[in-house]
């Protein structure tokens, strides 16, 4: 019978990576509906009962208690992705810079 033997390195690698499949939960917020992703760090919560985490809603904005062992399957509504490209904001000229600019796009002109 041949045993496993778990080098150092290997097991810390294997549990760090087992720890972080555990501690990342989708979390839905009691108070506006939205679904984010909940990362656990350290001192984050301080306050819990159990399962049950103090957390802030990054969409509202209001703490309350979370489970984080369990996920909901619902889709991740926050953050919000905004698809539409935005135009760049172009600064505002003064009536100098207007002037001049006027200037330049009037050499090209044809009278």
């Amino acid at each position: 019978m041949q045993k496993i033997i778990f080098s150092g390195k290997l097991f810390n690698a294997v549990l760090a990576i087992a720890v972080m499949l555990i501690l990342m939960a989708r979390l839905k917020c009691k108070n506006c509906g939205n679904v984010f992703d909940y990362v656990y760090k350290p001192l984050d919560s301080l306050v819990h009962l159990g399962p049950y985490k103090r957390i802030q809603c990054p969409a509202c904005g209001k703490s309350s208690f979370f489970n984080v062992y369990s996920s909901v399957k619902d889709p991740i509504t926050w953050p919000l992705e905004t698809k539409k490209q935005q135009e760049p904001i172009q600064p505002q000229l003064i009536e100098e810079e207007l002037e001049k600019k006027r200037i330049e796009e009037s050499k090209y002109e044809r009278t």
